[in-house]
């Protein structure tokens, strides 16, 4: 298995709308994604934080998605690079000021 993330980097003036990111942003996301990437599960992370100085936020939000197969994480690669990922994108200004950056891992359990 792999998991998929943004990670929206914290900033000064930064802001997060948690709401519309749920009611909004992660239903068009499920939306696009159908028929294109196969995923066992798809959530939200908020207020990730230091464990050490819980005032330090490491992030406002993670966009998580854990998919099966390596060809699942090719695929996702393939939407992120499409004309078909744009609707996400233009979307992003209406939660959040900041920038997400893309990572992914295997998971073994």
């Amino acid at each position: 298995m792999y998991i998929i993330r943004a990670t929206y980097i914290p900033k000064d003036n930064m802001h997060f709308d948690k709401k519309y990111y749920l009611t909004h942003h992660i239903p068009l996301a499920k939306q696009l994604l159908s028929g294109r990437v196969n995923y066992v599960k798809m959530y939200a992370e908020f207020d990730t934080r230091v464990m050490m100085d819980e005032n330090e936020v490491r992030s406002p939000g993670v966009f998580v998605l854990l998919v099966g197969s390596r060809t699942d994480v090719e695929n996702f690669n393939a939407f992120r690079r499409s004309d078909d990922v744009k609707p996400l994108r233009d979307d992003i200004k209406n939660y959040t000021n900041c920038e997400p950056e893309w990572t992914v891992a295997e998971v073994v359990m």
